[in-house]
């Protein structure tokens, strides 16, 4: 997997992402829009997400900017491909399964951990990157994305993580904040306090779920346009997919499209394999074996007519030594990756 390094400014990180990752940028966003039946324009002139972004985080507006021209292309389109999460719900384009297993475990005698399949379209294979991020004014942080995107999953040098569940069936609002400026925003605070109180703090513009973590425990939100609700972890476990635990804040036409296409049964039954699996005391090595499975599957491999696949696994250690390892999704790519880690 591909390391870009970003230092500076955010227009100054965002024009090293651009630059470095150009190619994969560019591809990207090729079979973006070939994948993408409506216009983007709806996504950045028609609606209030850019100007949330712009009111509340504005230096991520200017990583997009940088990003935008650090590649060579339009700043609209990078734009609109970031607010994935978003498209899925303002579109009705619930895709027939959304597949993000997290798994997590409170302090014990290794410290936190947090670990993840991000499942995502599977057109979107191929475009994973790590950034390696030196914000001149907050922690350096790791995180997994697809070139041009700000960020699906990450961790900082202060050992503070965030891992996240789509939760389509959870009300939106186009006055929110997108997902990937959420997980950006979280991680620029040194503690999961500071962080867990941003996820709570902020408007939400798509039902998700966010496990923010750091070496003292793991917070569990599931947010939507009606706020955050917290969801209490059993034992010091957390184990969550891609259905509302807690929330009431339903969209009930989308429960029932997300129904039909058996995207919330087959969440239950993920959330049903990993809860009898998963242990408190469980290591990093067992999170990291549970994430491969193929049989319910946790894992999804790359089959021609499935809508999703595995784009790539993260696995955090939390603490005052984080430690950050990430892995292509499918499993016939052997090996996982781990990148050094540099202390702020």
């Amino acid at each position: 997997m591909t390391v870009i390094e970003c230092a500076g400014t955010h227009l100054d990180m965002g024009r090293a992402h651009g630059e470095q990752a150009r190619a994969q940028v560019r591809r990207a966003l090729e079979v973006w829009r070939e994948s993408t039946a409506r216009s983007t324009a709806e996504l950045v002139t028609g609606s209030p997400l850019l100007g949330t972004v712009r009111r509340l985080l504005p230096g991520l507006a200017d990583e997009l900017r940088g990003i935008a021209e650090g590649a060579g292309v339009p700043f609209a389109d990078v734009v609109a491909r970031n607010w994935m999460d978003e498209a899925w719900w303002m579109r009705r384009r619930h895709l027939r399964l959304h597949g993000c297993s997290v798994v997590g475990a409170g302090r014990g005698g290794s410290g936190s951990r947090l670990a993840q399949n991000m499942d995502l379209p599977a057109f979107m294979d191929g475009s994973q990157l790590i950034l390696r991020l030196r914000p001149h004014d907050g922690p350096e942080q790791l995180v997994l994305t697809s070139a041009g995107m700000l960020a699906l999953t990450g961790v900082n040098a202060a050992g503070v993580a965030v891992c996240v569940n789509t939760l389509g069936m959870l009300n939106g609002d186009p006055h929110g904040l997108p997902v990937a400026a959420v997980i950006r925003g979280a991680l620029a605070h040194r503690d999961r306090a500071g962080a867990a109180a941003f996820v709570r703090g902020v408007p939400h513009a798509s039902g998700q779920h966010y496990a923010v973590g750091d070496g003292g425990g793991i917070d569990s939100l599931e947010c939507s346009a009606g706020g955050a609700v917290p969801v209490p972890l059993r034992e010091g476990r957390l184990v969550h997919t891609n259905h509302a635990l807690a929330s009431a804040d339903l969209d009930e036409g989308a429960l029932r499209e997300l129904r039909e296409r058996g995207s919330v049964r087959d969440s239950e039954a993920r959330l049903s394999f990993l809860d009898a699996a998963w242990r408190a005391e469980g290591s990093a090595a067992e999170a990291e074996e549970l994430l491969t499975d193929d049989t319910v599957p946790i894992c999804v491999p790359g089959v021609p007519e499935w809508p999703i696949r595995t784009f790539g696994s993260v696995s955090y250690r939390l603490g005052r030594a984080p430690r950050a390892r990430f892995r292509l999704g499918l499993p016939t790519v052997a090996g996982w990756v781990e990148p050094s880690w540099r202390t702020v």
